[in-house]
């Protein structure tokens, strides 16, 4: 599980960090699952993609604050469980009197008890099982949210990605393959069948020497590195 923290008191995100790896060792025991935290101290990397998390911590007094990173998170239709720590804000109060209703919304309050932590945690993995993952594509002209399912295949032309949904559609982004595969990483059907292009193995209807065959048409090329890349996918999300 991927978590992030956000909060720009560098000894209280420390002890965050220290409490979450706790709750690690106390979920690993459980369950086998590891946290994975990564850590910031400013809104611009936090917001970079916050797509790739299973929950979200925050806590910022500086510019923007916390409680305007949130409205940010909402209007991008982050449904993953944002945790809001008070300190100097009460975000509790903040979210009332701005009449705001999410079902992914917690709340925290420093210093942070364990057993209260505890609690958020098992209500992150409850809302996490309901939670069906999205990846954000900033095209030119709007932005996509498209689920595992929509993605058949991605194809790079210099410094764009060229991305093929289904329904016809496409959004061009702006990005790096190898960055684009990582963001990839919450969608175990898709792998890279050559330094330029991914696919949906889902979407692969055959395969042939250095070819694969989209339910869409489309055919991809499929380099000696990569020959076996859909096979394996493949067996792994049986």
């Amino acid at each position: 599980m991927n978590l992030a923290v956000c909060d720009d008191n560098i000894a209280d995100r420390k002890q965050t960090e220290r409490l979450l790896g706790r709750e690690s060792d106390r979920i690993f025991k459980e369950t086998g699952e590891r946290l994975f935290i990564d850590s910031y101290g400013n809104a611009e990397a936090f917001l970079h993609n916050p797509q790739m998390y299973h929950a979200l911590f925050i806590d910022m007094v500086g510019s923007p604050n916390g409680f305007e990173i949130l409205q940010e998170l909402l209007a991008i239709n982050i449904v993953k469980p944002v945790i809001m720590i008070s300190s100097t804000l009460d975000y509790r109060q903040m979210v009332d009197d701005a009449g705001i209703e999410a079902p992914n919304l917690l709340f925290l309050e420093k210093p942070i008890k364990v057993l209260d932590l505890r609690n958020v945690m098992d209500r992150i993995q409850d809302l996490n099982k309901d939670v069906i993952p999205t990846i954000e594509l900033r095209g030119i002209d709007a932005t996509v949210y498209a689920k595992e399912e929509e993605i058949i295949c991605v194809e790079r032309n210099r410094s764009e990605l060229m991305v093929h949904l289904t329904e016809g559609r496409k959004v061009s982004v702006i990005a790096d393959i190898v960055n684009f595969y990582d963001e990839c990483n919450i969608f175990p059907s898709i792998c890279p069948v050559n330094d330029n292009g991914l696919v949906n193995v889902n979407h692969v209807t055959k395969t042939s020497f250095g070819k694969a065959y989209m339910d869409n048409g489309m055919v991809m090329k499929v380099s000696f590195t990569y020959k076996n890349a859909i096979k394996i996918t493949r067996e792994k999300i049986k």
